[in-house]
């Protein structure tokens, strides 16, 4: 590389966003110039420099959960242009046999995990016990349900705009028991399980059990299954919300 091709890549470079090739090449330019070196390190110092005293603004929680609906439509947009694709329907062949294949010899742990759920989840509403301790208020829930569980469940009050809380109970989910917060929206129940992933952490997935939706993911503190007959983009509203108020400090 020639100087003028260094100070046209150079922050790309520093974004580490340089392909391995020509990211070879501009370190071994960097090690014979002493001009190139120079200014490469006068950009690091400024970034470093304006990483530590530009301020940092943090979203509210309404607003990350836009912006992640907006990306995710975005990415629903891109997935449709690529299964248009001749070669993605080979391949998807070659795909659902090894699934099966790996269906067989591996048997779906996480969806026996979000079978159960659906039938506690139906249960409680043929039976019309929603909840062992009913209030909106996470100050009320949470100690109920702390006092009777080895682990403190997190409790949102209202994790979306459109939900209220109605209350809580205790499940038992593949022999483990579990905290249950149940929210209502207009004329649907949704129903979250959680509980601390000591054996088993949760991929974040999405599927469709019986009519239901039913949504899992996890982090350091739960595994979480979501349930109800929301529509897709409402179940990934409540999720976002849900995960923003909670890396965000905002529950009980």
């Amino acid at each position: 590389m020639k100087c003028e091709e260094i100070h046209r890549f150079l922050d790309t470079y520093l974004d580490g966003e340089l392909d391995r090739a020509r990211q070879l090449e501009l370190e071994q330019h960097l090690t014979v110039c002493p001009a190139c070196r120079s200014l490469a390190k006068e950009r690091k110092e400024f970034r470093a420099f304006f990483a530590t005293s530009v301020p940092a603004y943090e979203a509210p929680p309404h607003r990350a959960a836009k912006v992640l609906a907006a990306v995710r439509q975005e990415q629903h947009k891109q997935k449709v242009s690529l299964f248009r694709q001749p070669w993605v329907y080979a391949a998807a062949i070659v795909a659902v046999t090894v699934f099966l294949a790996l269906k067989i010899l591996f048997p779906d742990t996480e969806n026996e995990f979000s079978r159960q759920a659906v039938l506690r989840h139906s249960h409680s509403l043929s039976t019309e016990h929603l909840v062992d301790v009913a209030s909106p208020d996470p100050a009320i829930v949470k100690p109920w349900l702390t006092a009777r569980l080895d682990f403190a469940p997190p409790v949102v009050g209202s994790p979306a705009a459109g939900y209220s809380l109605l209350g809580g109970r205790l499940d038992t989910i593949q022999n483990r028991t579990v905290a249950t917060m149940v929210y209502k929206h207009e004329n649907d129940v949704v129903t979250l399980f959680c509980w601390p992933p000591k054996k088993e952490q949760l991929s974040k997935s999405d599927r469709s059990i019986e009519s239901y939706h039913v949504f899992t993911w996890s982090n350091a503190q739960c595994n979480y299954i979501l349930v109800s007959k929301l529509s897709n983009r409402a179940m990934d509203e409540f999720a976002d919300s849900f995960r923003v108020r909670i890396k965000s400090g905002a529950y009980f």
